[in-house]
């Protein structure tokens, strides 16, 4: 059995204080944001589980501390963007009265469909981070807290769904993006992103409702929108399902950046240029993206802001239970960069 870890472990491996440590992990003012993140990185490196408050922070007061609690998988947690959609979460609670309690989501809590603990405690409500399975959402979506989610499993109806949802505005934006590409002299446009995602779903729906306004039949082999392997989003993973492909298409509209990236490394490798030889645009305007040699055409996505608002959200709605439920769009607008070529090379016969 592996050995539970714990914050001394974390201050072990740190060299600092078990102290410095809980206070990190719980999110106290007196902690600076850089080592916030050099601890979280290394809890979930090391596998710590679950961010609960430590002996100092318990006893700080006896009074019943306001408290919300942000649900998030462990493999979302490092990365930059997920960190960025935390601190805006953290920006809002700041200065309201209420604390924050992260708990990472362990496959082992998806497939028993058990909510995480931290909720059974003194919590006001959550948030919940992130495309989770539909069975295992259903599972949160049934707990009796105020919950505001960031994304949602595609298969649920927003519909007589019992939570808020917040979402950066998705199909407007990629209908226009691929339309420029179609206005360019694009026909042949491929897809790719897992469209279980509810946010993903949106971003199929502006790129197929630009193909059909602009009398273009789809080209379903172009297009990979549930494979297995694309959905740890890894190079891996997208170069061998763009490799099984019989052909690429000349552009290729992504579902984010990351995936973008990807692509873009993958079509170099195969001796092909972008935007010359295949147009590819992503999604997020993600800061990784400034280290190409071309500027990318994407769409932008202020999650510092989509954190933000959910926050709000979540303190609106336990304050007000009963007001109708939400599912909020922020505005996005596309960035048209080099990676999108002004004119199509010529397909093939």
């Amino acid at each position: 059995m592996n050995k539970k870890v714990t914050t001394y472990d974390i201050s072990n491996t740190l060299g600092l204080s078990r102290n410095t440590v809980s206070k990190a992990l719980n999110n106290h003012p007196s902690i600076s944001e850089a080592t916030k993140q050099k601890v979280l990185e290394h809890a979930v490196a090391m596998g710590y589980k679950r961010v609960t408050p430590g002996p100092a922070e318990r006893s700080a007061s006896t009074r019943s501390t306001k408290c919300i609690a942000y649900l998030t998988r462990i493999d979302r947690s490092t990365n930059g963007y997920w960190m960025n959609l935390m601190r805006g979460v953290e920006d809002v609670l700041r200065g309201s009265g209420y604390d924050m309690k992260m708990s990472f989501i362990q496959d082992e809590d998806i497939h028993a469909l058990s909510a995480p603990p931290l909720l059974n405690g003194a919590i006001d409500g959550f948030v919940v981070v992130g495309m989770l399975d539909k069975a295992y959402t259903e599972t949160l979506l049934a707990h009796s807290l105020p919950k505001v989610f960031i994304d949602l499993n595609a298969e649920l109806p927003i519909t007589d769904l019992k939570a808020d949802v917040v979402l950066m505005e998705s199909e407007e934006s990629v209908y226009r993006l691929t339309r420029h590409l179609i206005d360019s002299g694009h026909r042949e446009i491929g897809f790719i992103g897992d469209t279980s995602s509810r946010s993903f779903l949106e971003r199929w729906i502006g790129y197929s409702r630009a193909l059909h306004d602009a009398n273009i039949p789809p080209h379903p082999s172009c297009c990979i929108t549930r494979a297995p392997s694309i959905l740890p989003q890894s190079y891996e993973g997208i170069s061998d399902t763009l490799g099984a492909l019989e052909r690429l298409p000349t552009a290729l509209v992504c579902g984010n950046d990351l995936i973008a990236l990807h692509a873009i490394r993958f079509v170099k490798e195969q001796g092909m240029r972008v935007p010359q030889d295949i147009a590819i645009a992503g999604f997020d305007q993600m800061k990784e993206t400034e280290l190409l040699d071309i500027s990318l055409t994407t769409v932008t996505n202020n999650e510092f802001q989509l954190g933000q608002r959910a926050a709000a959200e979540l303190l609106f709605r336990i304050q007000r239970p009963n007001r109708a439920f939400e599912v909020i769009r922020l505005s996005t607008k596309v960035i048209f960069g080099e990676s999108t070529r002004t004119t199509a090379p010529p397909s093939e016969a």
